[in-house]
């Protein structure tokens, strides 16, 4: 038999895990969002809601494995991702965007499997799913940018196109919502630290850029778009 990492070079293998990951993610949440005891703002309760066993007792359990068969999707797309990639900067590729990628998504697979917990300790601290989801946002966060600057010159002309393609579209989906979210942290931050930044903060307090939940779901539809341009633009993997 064939193993999956050759098997995933077939471009309908790909979309299939490309489905997959949508549905299993977006799918898993909303179905969770449907049956959430209150009515689910997605603007406003963040995402950790529909997987916490005291927020959404009855439906936690789907979200939770959604996502995590979300971050095994990821992973096997990242790793082609990779290989189309290659080592054009191989000291960037090799030191920050493929240890950033795999500690995100790690993290990602993790965080899902360790729901919030209000009661209940793990690994000493009742905050570990949040520790876990930040640093897969992180991790992902600093992976992409790096993506957007690297990229395998190999290939056809044709190809070297598609490839800067992906890295333009790559640039309009990382970019803005990074740039977006910190900069709403730092107005949040600072409102909080003595009151400095008010008049700005009372200026996004009325809006949905004030809240972490409208980051969360803009980060993750960014993500899923990260991974869905190059399975969409190459076509047939170049085998480095």
């Amino acid at each position: 038999m064939r193993s999956f990492s050759t098997i995933i070079e077939d471009s309908r293998t790909r979309l299939a895990v490309l489905a997959v990951l949508f549905g299993s993610y977006f799918g898993s949440l909303w179905v969770g969002s449907l049956h959430f005891p209150h009515a689910y703002d997605w603007r406003r309760n963040v995402i950790s809601n529909l997987l916490s066993p005291r927020d959404n007792p009855q439906w936690y359990w789907l979200p939770s494995v959604g996502v995590a068969v979300a971050g095994l999707c990821m992973l096997q797309l990242g790793v082609w991702i990779e290989r189309q990639l290659g080592d054009a900067d191989a000291k960037l590729a090799r030191r920050v965007r493929r240890p950033a990628f795999l500690v995100g998504i790690a993290c990602l697979i993790l965080s899902a499997i360790v729901v919030p917990q209000h009661i209940h300790p793990v690994l000493g601290t009742r905050h570990a799913h949040e520790m876990l989801a930040r640093t897969s946002a992180a991790g992902l966060g600093v992976g992409m940018l790096c993506a957007c600057g690297t990229g395998a010159q190999a290939g056809d002309e044709g190809r070297r196109r598609r490839l800067r393609a992906v890295r333009t579209i790559w640039r309009a989906v990382t970019v803005p919502p990074i740039v977006g979210a910190v900069a709403s942290g730092l107005i949040v931050g600072l409102a909080r630290w003595h009151g400095l930044g008010a008049g700005a903060a009372d200026f996004f307090r009325g809006t949905v850029f004030w809240h972490l939940a409208f980051w969360e779901w803009v980060g993750s539809v960014a993500v899923f778009l990260f991974f869905a341009s190059p399975v969409m633009l190459l076509g047939d993997s170049y085998k480095s």
